[in-house]
Formats: C-alpha cells, structure tokens, sequence
C-alpha cells in the first residue's frame, strides 16, 4: 500500500507500507519482531483493518527518538511563540500606543497561543 501522508503537520515522501489485518496478527510475529530489533533491524510491523494502516510497533530507541523530536518541535513552537510576543511587546512600547489587551493579542495570534492566554486570564472553557 502507498502512504501519501495525511498526517498534519508531517512532511514526508511518499512510502508503501505492508499492512498486516489486525485479526491475523499472532503473538509469534511480535516475538519474531522483537528478534529483529534485537538484532538491530528497524523496519516496524504495520497493522490495521481493510489495508489501512492504523498502528506500529518500532523498536523502542526508535520510538525515544521520535518523543525526543517531539518535545523538541514543541520547544521550538514555544521559543518561536514566546519571541514574536517579545517582539510585540517591544513594537507596542516603541510606538507610544497604548497597545492592544492580551484577549486582543489571543484573538490576533489565534490558536495555541489564545488557548494559553485564555488559561492564564482564567477564561478557558
């Protein structure tokens, strides 16, 4: 099967996977798995219904690399966020105008970052 990636935020090529049905999967390709990341192989065991696939099983370093990769896009995100407000903030001050309220800020920057003034003003539903 050819994967196009429709995954958000992903850029990848396109691949072909071998999607194993769910119902046919046994203990013993998990434990033949297992044998090959031991001895070093990486390529993980796709498996869904109807040749979708909907999850993996890697070799566990693979998978603390991934969580490393992303908890640092999610501290890039941060930094990237907390430098444009910085930036916003020293344009305002700048400028003399009094500046928008931080609900204005929110509403102008929109998604994660008025999701985390809103938290911080009390106001998240």
């Amino acid at each position: 099967m050819t994967h196009d990636n429709h995954t958000p935020d992903a850029e990848l090529p396109k691949f072909s996977v071998n999607v194993v049905p769910a119902n046919q999967l046994k203990c013993e390709d998990i434990r033949t798995m297992l044998n090959l990341y031991r001895r070093g192989e990486i390529t993980p065991l796709i498996f869904g219904d109807d040749n979708k696939p909907e999850a993996a099983v890697i070799p566990f370093a693979a998978f603390v690399r991934l969580m490393k990769y992303d908890h640092a896009a999610r501290a890039r995100e941060e930094n990237a966020f907390q430098a444009e407000l910085s930036r916003r903030i020293q344009a305002s001050d700048a400028s003399g105008d009094p500046g928008m309220t931080l609900e204005e800020l929110g509403d102008e920057l929109g998604g994660p970052a008025q999701a985390m003034i809103r938290k911080v003003l009390g106001d998240d539903e």
